[in-house]
């Protein structure tokens, strides 16, 4: 009997592992058409919410590893909705970083005291993002939050 060599196995044809998930939370649509659009083409699942309410409640309902969050949006602002994800057990380990207009330090140290873990001013690259998101994910999932499939993000 002859040892024959048997061909590694192929992953079916489109066919993908799953990425992080994200929920961008960002009122003007161009921007989050934009961000969605760059993080899904770099790997990441993206969910959308266009205000503060809508936010929370996706949250909630499908865990994200991350927020991407305005902090000026209409209704219930970024820094509540930052508030009420840290204060929930359904969502107080999420990565959350704060992408935002307001560019003073004030603004800045008031969304980490709101439980940002980032903070970004705008415009900003998505590239930038897309790095942010990968550290803050990667730091969650050290110290025993989910750990999402990174193997196939672009970086």
């Amino acid at each position: 009997m002859t040892e024959r060599s048997i061909p590694p196995r192929r992953p079916m044809s489109g066919v993908r592992p799953r990425g992080p998930l994200v929920l961008i939370v960002e009122d003007e649509d161009s921007l989050r058409e934009l961000y969605a659009a760059e993080l899904a083409s770099a790997g990441f699942m993206v969910l959308e919410a266009t205000d503060g309410a809508t936010g929370i409640a996706k949250a909630f309902q499908f865990g994200p590893h991350a927020v991407v969050l305005d902090l000026m949006l209409p209704g219930i602002d970024g820094f509540k909705v930052a508030r009420r994800l840290r204060s929930d057990d359904r969502t107080h380990e999420v990565a959350i970083i704060a992408v935002t207009a307001l560019t003073s330090q004030k603004f800045e140290n008031l969304a980490l005291a709101a439980g940002c873990d980032a903070f970004m001013s705008k415009p900003v690259l998505t590239a930038a993002l897309i790095g942010e998101l990968v550290r803050q994910i990667a730091r969650r999932a050290k110290s025993g939050g989910s750990e999402p499939d990174m193997s196939r993000l672009a970086r």
